[in-house]
């Protein structure tokens, strides 16, 4: 998040989360995380699914797909 308020990004889209259950959180806690780190600092964010192909004209996508 830091770095895309420093970088005046205009969509964030988080990457290299969520693939894999390794961690000792559930897999689906970062996406709760940046969540609610979009919501707070009023940034857009984008959560295609997991092999979903976007392109840069693509409109947001995402609907809190890991909560189904």
């Amino acid at each position: 998040m830091r770095a895309h308020l420093d970088l005046q990004g205009k969509i964030m889209m988080p990457i290299h989360n969520g693939t894999f259950d390794l961690a000792f959180h559930a897999w689906y806690d970062p996406f709760e995380q940046i969540t609610a780190q979009a919501k707070l600092n009023m940034v857009e964010l984008t959560t295609p699914i997991m092999g979903q192909v976007i392109t840069a004209q693509t409109k947001k996508v995402g609907n809190l797909w890991w909560r189904k």
